[in-house]
């Protein structure tokens, strides 16, 4: 549990700098643009002119400018919320 503890701190770290780097609103900014590249790869993907390995890459953009998010705007509730959806989510699948 330590070594986990530890990652997410590093990863916390990492997102501190980027922010303090780049500033608030160009990280707003490149969170549009991953985004619209996760788009854009998984439309391809699904049109069969592009692989899996294309849509990871995106996916692990998105993912670290997700992380960039939750960690400015508050990691706890950003999981909080999260799993509050999680379990909605459970609630509605068990239904069907």
């Amino acid at each position: 549990m330590e070594e986990k503890t530890n990652n997410m701190q590093d990863e916390f770290d990492i997102f501190k700098k980027a922010i303090e780097v780049y500033g608030i609103e160009p990280q707003f900014n490149m969170v549009f643009e991953e985004c619209g590249e996760l788009i854009n790869a998984l439309a391809k993907f699904i049109r069969g002119r592009n692989d899996k390995s294309d849509v990871i890459t995106e996916l692990a953009d998105v993912s670290i400018m997700i992380g960039q998010m939750a960690y400015l705007f508050g990691y706890d509730d950003f999981i909080k919320e999260r799993d509050a959806k999680l379990e909605r989510l459970k609630e509605r699948l068990e239904k069907h």
